[in-house]
């Protein structure tokens, strides 16, 4: 899968890359939320991956507009340190977006990814 990971920390960054890409995923990084929108309009991603907060743009308004793109992408997973997932899962009340608390589980994204990689496999 092509997965696009908007997030402000290149730790984070370091470490997703390097655990979807031992399951044989393709992951493109942009640290702010407007070259996040910059790449999703130029290009078609099977998964965004967002932080809340990032610079320039933050992960909401990031969601919103992706959502609304032609080639948008099949499935959105949200990161957040804030203590309110609940009420973003809300306010962003679509089926194609998941939720996660930082800290994560490296586990769960993977399950998560791997769940989409297979879809996708079956409905081609």
């Amino acid at each position: 899968m092509n997965i696009l990971l908007a997030d402000g920390d290149s730790k984070i960054h370091l470490i997703i890359r390097m655990w979807l890409q031992n399951q044989g995923h393709e992951i493109f990084c942009t640290a702010n939320g407007r070259s996040a929108l910059e790449l999703l309009e130029q290009n078609s991603y099977d998964c965004l991956i967002t932080d809340v907060n990032m610079p320039l743009m933050n992960g909401i308004e990031l969601i919103e507009k992706a959502l609304k793109l032609p080639n948008s992408p099949k499935t959105i997973v949200v990161m957040t340190s804030r203590c309110d997932a609940g009420q973003i899962k809300s306010q962003i009340d679509n089926p194609k977006v998941h939720v996660f608390n930082k800290p994560f589980s490296p586990k769960v994204l993977t399950e998560l990814i791997g769940d989409i990689d297979q879809q996708k496999v079956l409905s081609t």
